[in-house]
């Protein structure tokens, strides 16, 4: 078993990193560095080093997404047919996901009774102006997209890529040239690929929590790097205010240390903004400095921008890391790599369309060749290059998507408000972050689980709680509003009832 952290939620998911482990015996005992390899039925064998850590107070700043059982419990390899690494993959699935899975879905004619899903972030409220586009995109079928293609990325689907960036995310400040470009099937093998290129297994990557669950699936399954939760809100009063949420160099620095100090090399700080799950924009002196600090202690920075096309508030704006680096007159340099996708603001998770710019040309070199794991179909990619070059579609498109979010935020909002759940101005994405502490039975991890199953159980309503955002204090949940209009609707008329019963009931 590994230490966990005070602060840390009880239910964390266990690392799996199939090269390197770190183990800790107790509040401030010894730290083993190395890895273990299968020795028998009943053992392993240990290889690397044994070294005294002293640790000056509990580690409850820093949270490794390490803590919980080992990801290896249970496993005999007498007994699986199947490697240490394999056995572990599938365990790094957050509960709300695999909740997801479990449940019988919606239907308004044929299951009207069945679970209404607000946890996973996908928009289904465009296919009117989608369907048609892609009907017409994918007719045609040129004899080359029979052939093997660049691993790269088809040349024209880059450079409509790239020309979608530049204006649409970048506001025209920074142009991405399509040569720097990588596109491959989904955002999260371009972050597999990446970290396998950027960091050593056992390396530090730093992402401030709240985070994105299915990093830690990303980062860690096969790259082996360990994921450190960044420590944001604490010593910051007022829970409807954005800026408590705002990483800064003093809170990554103390992470940076407290990393350091156990034996793990910070290496990679992963930016995620629009954010995921808080919905906010960081302000461009909050991006200037998280960037000057990062360059100061010599890490990377992976800015995901997978939001980035879709800020719906109309007084908020939104910074890329390569809009900051124009207006400062610099490049983003070799260590700054930037991800998106278009499965948010196209509404197209299904076709699998993700993309990596970077300006290391060794990264670009390896992840050439890694891509061959994870191409984009031809055919896919020859319809999307049609759709983007498609430059007033694609305005009006966005446009019309992002004023769709905006209603719906609104009327999310002030359904939830109405029954003492505070939520988060929201500024982009296809969620908003709410304060449901008015609704628990105890303010600890144990009532948010308790929370979170009746509501799913008594509502048929799945939320995302905060534990698997590893959000620092319970209560907190995401709400995914961008469903069917009808599902939304049930969805809504469910949570009343559920928030009118949930408010006569006395806390424990």
């Amino acid at each position: 078993h590994t230490h966990t952290p005070a602060s840390s939620p009880p239910s964390f998911p266990p690392f799996a990193a199939p090269a390197s482990i770190v183990l800790s015996t107790g509040k401030h005992g010894t730290m083993l560095k190395g890895c273990i390899q299968p020795k028998t039925a009943s053992g392993f064998a240990w290889r690397g080093r044994c070294r005294p850590v002293i640790r000056r107070r509990p580690m409850g700043r820093l949270q490794f997404s390490t803590t919980g059982k080992s990801a290896a419990a249970g496993y005999d390899p007498e007994l699986h047919d199947i490697s240490l690494r394999g056995y572990k993959a599938p365990r790094f699935l957050p509960q709300y996901l695999s909740d997801v899975g479990e449940i019988t879905p919606y239907d308004p004619q044929h299951n009207p009774d069945g679970h209404i899903s607000l946890s996973v972030a996908e928009n289904k409220m465009n296919e009117d102006m989608l369907l048609p586009k892609y009907e017409e995109a994918f007719q045609g079928f040129p004899a080359d997209l029979i052939y093997y293609q660049a691993t790269a990325g088809r040349p024209e689907m880059r450079e409509a890529l790239a020309d979608f960036l530049t204006e649409h995310v970048n506001h025209g400040a920074y142009q991405y040239p399509a040569d720097n470009l990588i596109v491959g099937a989904g955002c999260n093998a371009m972050i597999d690929n990446l970290f396998t290129c950027i960091t050593e297994p056992g390396d530090a990557v730093l992402i401030p929590r709240p985070y994105y669950a299915a990093f830690e699936f990303d980062i860690q399954c096969k790259a082996a790097a360990t994921v450190v939760g960044v420590e944001t809100v604490a010593g910051r009063e007022g829970i409807g205010s954005p800026e408590r949420y705002y990483p800064n160099a003093e809170n990554l620095e103390q992470a940076r240390m407290q990393a350091l100090s156990e034996g793990l090399n910070p290496k990679v700080l992963v930016l995620c903004q629009p954010n995921n799950p808080l919905a906010v924009c960081f302000p461009k002196e909050i991006v200037k400095e998280v960037w000057e600090w990062a360059e100061a202690v010599g890490m990377h920075i992976v800015s995901d921008d997978l939001y980035g096309a879709g800020v719906f508030d109309p007084d908020s704006d939104f910074y890329s890391v390569a809009r900051v680096a124009a207006e400062e007159k610099k490049t983003l340099g070799n260590k700054v790599h930037v991800v998106y996708s278009i499965s948010k603001d196209f509404c197209s998770s299904g076709l699998r369309c993700g993309a990596l710019y970077s300006e290391n040309e060794e990264v670009l070199r390896s992840m050439k060749k890694l891509n061959d794991l994870c191409q984009m179909s031809s055919h896919t990619q020859y319809a999307l290059t049609k759709v983007l070059s498609d430059k007033d579609w694609v305005k009006s498109y966005l446009e019309e998507s992002n004023r769709r979010l905006f209603e719906r935020y609104c009327l999310t909002r002030d359904i939830f408000e109405e029954y003492g759940c505070k939520v988060l101005p929201a500024e982009a994405g296809l969620f908003c972050w709410i304060d449901m502490r008015a609704l628990l039975p105890n303010n600890t991890w144990e009532g948010e689980m308790e929370l979170y199953k009746d509501i799913q159980n008594e509502a048929k309503l799945l939320l995302t709680p905060g534990f698997s955002m590893r959000t620092e204090e319970p209560g907190f949940f995401r709400c995914c509003f961008a469903t069917s209009q009808q599902a939304f609707h049930e969805a809504m008329k469910r949570f009343k009832s559920f928030a009118k019963q949930r408010q006569h009931i006395p806390q424990r």
